[in-house]
């Protein structure tokens, strides 16, 4: 499988989260409870997007190995990660 391949299935796997979020909170909401999961949907969105814009543009699909940690910060409100760090958070 090459590379453009493997970001569109990643692609495909954060659609079926955000689809399974969305259902979750419309379920609550005619159980007359609110889940507020409108922030981690925003930041899956962020995800897909990047993830179709690196098969678009014949990105290298990360070793399995390595994290990276998206953020919708601002360019100069974030830092820089060392590589050999294991830990990614939203």
């Amino acid at each position: 499988m090459d590379d453009d391949q493997k970001w569109l299935e990643a692609a495909a796997a954060i659609e079926h989260d955000i689809t399974y979020l969305k259902t979750a909170m419309a379920d609550a909401k005619r159980n007359g409870m609110l889940l507020g999961l409108e922030q981690e949907i925003l930041q899956l969105n962020v995800v897909l997007g990047i993830y179709r814009t690196n098969a678009a543009n014949g990105v290298v699909f990360p070793h399995p190995d390595e994290l990276f940690c998206i953020s919708n910060l601002p360019c100069d409100a974030a830092k820089a990660t060392p590589r050999g760090l294991k830990v990614s958070a939203f």
